[in-house]
């Protein structure tokens, strides 16, 4: 592609610039202090990572809860994708709207809530004691494997829900009918017919989870602590625990192989499984309540499951942060609102409640504004400049944890040039913004692909530069995706913890941050109290999201 002046060639490699300093040297950083022993390239360190027991011990729970966590997830979310496709029934909107929990809903509030709803004193235990008259909490899947199974479910039953959600809109009605038309039963039809259909896209969306959970770090921090830790929760005991950071850079370096192995095992498989899938054929759906009695009690029994398992713990949250005693036997407060609120500096905090709302809502603005600046200059760069090696070194963010990534920005803030500015908000906003700018382009680049070329060229035929062309053109047309992707971006950055718990220093606290120091100084109230507030948050910045992508969709593809 021609390029006209030096004006296009300064953007294009602006934000390769930016991230050659902030995320590919603080990454080799990482790479050297793990794979370098007096200053010889060396795999010393990694080999002696493997052979420590621990380690190996956290590798196989690591891969054992992933699997676990895949299969559970598998067997909540496919009846809810099945649900929504093939049956009415009210509320469907609203049920079709929680798929997007994962996200919107922090991770670290989740982990709360599976505390107060699924913990021996919580809220169901407390429930089932009182009505059949128990001395025993009969339910002890809290700080095990199958609690962290559990809250990993509740993240990525949706996701896997829709997938297949998705997938069966596009099959063909006919080939279901084509086989009960020559005497198939309805059982031997759908799995003969449709789940090979579907089976694309539930493996696609099983790699995805395992993926996801694999990588997961907030969960299994909060759920299953030293005893139950993942790999990242190691990177970060060695790091920040341990300050061993010699071993934090051999297992992040071990972490970053398996996450870019598994990112690019998954992405084949998905482009082999788009491939396959067909178009856009709609489903017939039948009311859910004209069932047979049969029918209609298992779904009745597999909505009340999920309401336990989806509902329960958020409705805990939201519970108890009106509740000054025990979950269940307090009384109607708002105590913990006012402390949440106050400018008193809090000993679990090392600063105030208030004082990390403001942090977060400062780096969470903060982040969303340069993950905007980048996410365009990259969608401008690959709209401009087709190739897939620069592609993959403008999205590589995409495929590094954020645990291996607040690590490298942890080494890299202790020395020049980043370490003028300090390990305070600064860092945290700049490890933000690189989690979350890949999404900013997943939302603005399909966009930009589908605005009129000879609009643009219209502009440079009055003789407008390429780049007042962009500003005056390009920019004003994609304003709502802009608006859009940058609500996600705030929900985003407002409810990631794992950055923060890598980078911040003394007094930075952030509020998913401050409701996991509460979780740990056992403070539920003020926990719970400062979770509503963080979800209330996210999901105003998730709707804004919504609304304003659904707005501009409307408005400027609508009449085409």
């Amino acid at each position: 592609m021609r390029w006209r002046g030096g004006a296009g060639w300064a953007l294009a490699l602006l934000p390769l610039a930016f991230l050659a300093l902030a995320f590919f040297w603080p990454l080799a950083d990482v790479l050297r202090l793990g794979l370098q022993v007096d200053g010889r390239w060396t795999g010393d360190r990694l080999s002696a990572l493997l052979a420590d027991p621990y380690v190996r011990r956290l590798l196989l729970f690591t891969l054992d809860q992933a699997l676990l966590s895949a299969a559970v997830s598998l067997g909540l979310g496919f009846p809810l994708g099945w649900l929504l496709t093939r049956y009415r029934f009210p509320g469907k909107g609203l049920v079709r709207a929680f798929t997007l929990v994962p996200f919107v809903l922090p991770s670290i509030t989740v982990a709360l809530g599976f505390i107060l709803f699924f913990g021996r004193a919580g809220y169901l235990n407390r429930f089932l004691m009182g009505a059949f008259g128990l001395g025993e909490p009969p339910i002890r899947v809290l700080y095990t494997l199958w609690g962290i199974v559990l809250a990993h479910a509740f993240y990525n039953a949706p996701v896997v829900a829709r997938f297949v959600n998705v997938a069966w809109e596009r099959l063909d009605p006919t080939l279901v009918e084509a086989a009960r038309v020559l005497g198939t039963g309805p059982v031997r039809a759908f799995l003969t017919v449709t789940v090979p259909l579907l089976l694309p896209a539930v493996l696609s969306a099983l790699a995805l989870v395992f993926v996801l959970c694999f990588l997961s770090f907030t969960i299994p921090l909060a759920l299953g602590g030293a005893r139950y830790a993942t790999a990242e929760v190691g990177v970060y005991l060695f790091a920040r625990v341990y300050v061993d950071f010699p071993r934090a850079a051999a297992l992040a370096t071990l972490m970053l192989g398996i996450s870019l192995a598994l990112t690019y095992l998954y992405l084949r498989g998905e482009g082999l499984f788009q491939a396959r899938a067909g178009g856009v054929r709609g489903q017939p759906t039948v009311p859910l309540l004209s069932c047979n009695r049969p029918i209609r009690s298992l779904w009745i029994g597999y909505l009340f499951l999920a309401a336990l398992v989806f509902v329960g713990p958020i409705a805990a949250v939201v519970a108890d942060s009106f509740l000054r005693a025990a979950p269940g036997a307090g009384s109607p407060t708002l105590y913990w609102y006012r402390l949440i609120f106050s400018p008193a500096w809090n000993p679990f905090l090392e600063s105030s409640p208030a004082g990390s709302v403001g942090t977060s809502l400062v780096v969470a603005a903060g982040a969303t504004a340069l993950a905007l600046a980048l996410g365009v200059a990259v969608s401008w760069t690959l709209h401009r400049v087709r190739s897939r090696a620069l592609e993959a070194l403008l999205m590589a963010p995409l495929a590094v944890s954020s645990v291996v990534l607040g690590l490298a920005l942890l080494f890299a803030f202790r020395r020049p040039p980043l370490a003028a500015f300090g390990r305070g908000p600064w860092a945290i906003v700049l490890a933000h913004a690189l989690i979350v700018y890949p999404f900013v382009v997943r939302v603005i680049r399909p966009l930009w692909e589908g605005l009129d070329p000879n609009l643009v060229e219209a502009a440079r035929t009055l003789g407008a530069r390429r780049l007042a062309a962009f500003l005056t053109v390009e920019l004003p047309l994609l304003r709502g995706g802009v608006l859009a992707a940058g609500a996600f971006a705030f929900a985003l950055s407002l409810g990631e913890m794992t950055a923060v718990a890598m980078l911040a220093g003394a007094g930075v606290t952030t509020m998913p941050l401050a409701i996991y120091h509460f979780l740990s100084a056992r403070e539920f109230g003020a926990a719970s109290a400062m979770a509503t507030v963080l979800i209330a948050v996210t999901a105003a910045a998730a709707w804004a999201w919504d609304r304003a992508g659904a707005r501009w969709l409307g408005r400027d593809h609508g009449g085409r």
